[in-house]
């Protein structure tokens, strides 16, 4: 009688733990639906070049994740809401928030100095151009430590084109903003012609993204556990890296035609 009583319980124990495997396996695979503030060739729609979504899907590789490019106002009610787990844009300009599990940083944005003259290869610092007009995307300018900084009077734009406009009107003589659009903007101006924009010769900021998921959503923290192990086996591995540049390699992955104004009055 005893053994007979063994072997169910030994039964009723292999049941509930494959119950739990079964669950955690189902969150796992149930469909992760994310966000970001749209930024031309990091976080766009399907028919857009996007840097961030394409290493974000890459590094969570089996798992079917959707990333929805969208605004700072939809990205917070579609959270609030539900309709997104997550978001893949946070800054490390930021600190983080209370209610989020957070992933390592999959992604550097290295922020520098651009202007037209040679000059701006010697700025390594904000207070180099004390108080001076300085032209930044709102996505930057809002984050908890640029909006300390009083070293510049900052010149904030909604996006990186808007900023360019800034510099391209001379309503600034500097700008700051990510290398990899800077790069992508000097290909176009090349490409017609034009000199490319003098970078300074190092990074003021150096921020990273990471992905955020709320920390109630199914399974929060084994998926960004598995995110970080993916991201670091792609690192090692070198498929991170062919990934990220390939960017370089391309011709520019911004629109001619929305900078074919700017570039003509150059």
């Amino acid at each position: 009688m005893n053994r007979a009583v063994t072997v169910i319980y030994n039964y009723c124990v292999i049941a509930i733990v494959l119950l739990g495997v079964s669950n955690i396996t189902h969150a796992q695979t149930k469909p992760i639906s994310l966000a970001g503030n749209k930024v031309a060739s990091l976080i766009d729609g399907p028919e857009s070049p996007a840097l961030a979504i394409d290493i974000v899907k890459a590094v969570f590789k089996s798992q079917d994740v959707t990333v929805q490019a969208t605004t700072q106002a939809w990205l917070g009610s579609g959270l609030r809401s539900g309709k997104y787990i997550g978001f893949i844009d946070h800054y490390s300009l930021n600190e983080p928030k209370n209610g989020y599990v957070y992933s390592k940083p999959y992604l550097q944005l290295n922020l520098h100095i651009a202007g037209r003259e040679a000059n701006v290869v010697n700025i390594t610092r904000l207070d180099k151009i004390y108080r001076q007009r300085l032209g930044v995307e709102n996505r930057f300018a809002n984050t908890d430590m640029l909006r300390t900084e009083r070293s510049v009077s900052w010149a904030r734009s909604p996006s990186f084109i808007s900023n360019i406009q800034q510099l391209a009107e001379q309503r600034v003589r500097y700008i700051i903003a990510d290398k990899y659009m800077l790069d992508e903007f000097n290909k176009l101006l090349i490409a017609n012609g034009e000199a490319p924009l003098y970078l300074s010769g190092a990074s003021i900021y150096s921020p990273s993204l990471s992905v955020a998921l709320r920390n109630d959503a199914d399974n929060a923290n084994t998926l960004i556990e598995q995110f970080d192990a993916n991201l670091s086996a792609m690192k090692e591995s070198g498929e991170y890296s062919k990934l990220v540049s390939l960017a370089s390699e391309q011709p520019s992955v911004l629109d001619e035609a929305l900078y074919a104004e700017i570039i003509r009055k150059w």
